[in-house]
């Protein structure tokens, strides 16, 4: 899913989509749900604007039209433009990761809002008792794990962070799996020099 506001143009969906050529072992196709991406070939994109304030409700607005895709596998792996994989994993495996600590407040007794992938069944989706016009702060994510009990894995988030006081980046991603960072993190031009020694490599959906 593809939000809207980047400061660099979706160049961080650059090296996302590297990550996951790189190591998603059942990568079959890739879908964006948002703004056009004018550098990518080979994927389908289906523009989609945000239309609410909350930005729960995009989401869930988003993750809907997926899923009335219907050439999109039946389970599928959503992520956002900002995940970042670092070892081999299948998607039609990956865990149900959920904070730990955390509760899901209005969503659930879990949090599932990791910043990393998190596995959906199109029919389920549609049919959780979660709309746009509730009102209160939700998580699609977490709802969605709650409502059809997912089984949990704990896990700590973990986002990379740049700065003088931070550690280098190569040492904050020692033994991760994945990371997510922020939005102004690729305003470094370290930080976009480093993320490209990590992920050097154009995949065939780049033009």
């Amino acid at each position: 899913m593809l939000g809207t506001g980047s400061l660099v143009n979706n160049g961080e969906l650059r090296y996302s989509i590297r990550s996951l050529v790189k190591n998603m072992l059942d990568l079959r196709n890739i879908y964006i749900i948002g703004e056009r991406v004018n550098f990518l070939s080979g994927v389908v994109q289906i523009e989609k604007i945000d239309l609410y304030k909350e930005s729960w409700k995009n989401v869930l607005d988003k993750t809907r039209v997926a899923c009335e895709i219907s050439y999109l596998s039946e389970e599928f792996l959503f992520m956002n433009d900002d995940f970042f994989m670092l070892s081999p994993f299948l998607g039609a495996d990956f865990p149900f990761y959920t904070l730990e600590g955390f509760d899901g407040g209005l969503s659930g007794r879990l949090s599932y809002q990791v910043h990393c992938p998190i596995r959906y069944k199109k029919e389920w989706f549609m049919k959780m008792p979660l709309s746009v016009e509730m009102f209160g702060n939700f998580s699609p994510r977490s709802f969605y794990g709650n409502f059809y009990r997912a089984p949990a894995k704990p896990v700590q988030d973990f986002i990379v962070r740049n700065g003088l006081d931070v550690l280098d980046f190569d040492f904050q991603i020692k033994g991760k799996d994945f990371f997510s960072i922020s939005d102004q993190i690729m305003l470094d031009p370290d930080f976009v020099l480093w993320l490209d020694f990590l992920f050097p490599e154009p995949t065939c959906f780049e033009l």
